[in-house]
């Protein structure tokens, strides 16, 4: 019979380092939205150091599953193996860990999001045309501001 405490335990310490990083997570993004790149620089500082307690952890999780013979399963797959009474221990921790990884997935995506629209700024700026100047009609045209659009036009 496996003492899965310990494990228990290494599942306490992931929902921890998840509690410190979602919030690391979100004044990222609100930086990124904000474009306060010096705070995002040393947001991703904080966010490296946190990646390396993550592969310590991540260590320590493939060690302990190997020690009870559940070398390469997934939370679920673990779930089914192991007795009843270290299910109701573990699958409110392994919930949690969902939910915070999916919050953290979500941030990642919002995060990725802001910075794209932020470098196609750039991008529309460098090449002259600010942001802004070039629009879309209702049928999803690209239409240029300030450029006369109307039959008095001797554009062609």
């Amino acid at each position: 019979m496996n003492d899965f405490s310990a494990f228990a335990d290494l599942m306490k310490e992931f929902i921890e380092f998840f509690d410190t990083l979602i919030p690391i997570e979100q004044d990222k993004l609100n930086a990124t939205v904000k474009n306060r790149v010096s705070l995002v620089d040393d947001l991703m500082h904080k966010e490296q150091a946190a990646v390396m307690r993550l592969r310590g952890l991540e260590q320590k999780r493939e060690a302990e599953q190997k020690r009870l013979g559940l070398e390469g399963c997934t939370f679920r797959q673990i779930l089914t193996k192991i007795p009843d009474t270290d299910v109701e221990v573990l699958k409110p921790l392994f919930d949690r860990m969902d939910q915070q990884v999916r919050t953290i997935r979500s941030l990642s995506k919002n995060i990725q999001d802001a910075i794209e629209v932020n470098l196609r700024v750039i991008e529309l700026n460098l090449a002259g045309d600010p942001a802004g100047k070039a629009t879309y009609s209702a049928k999803g045209q690209k239409e240029e501001k300030g450029t006369p659009r109307h039959f008095s036009s001797r554009s062609v």
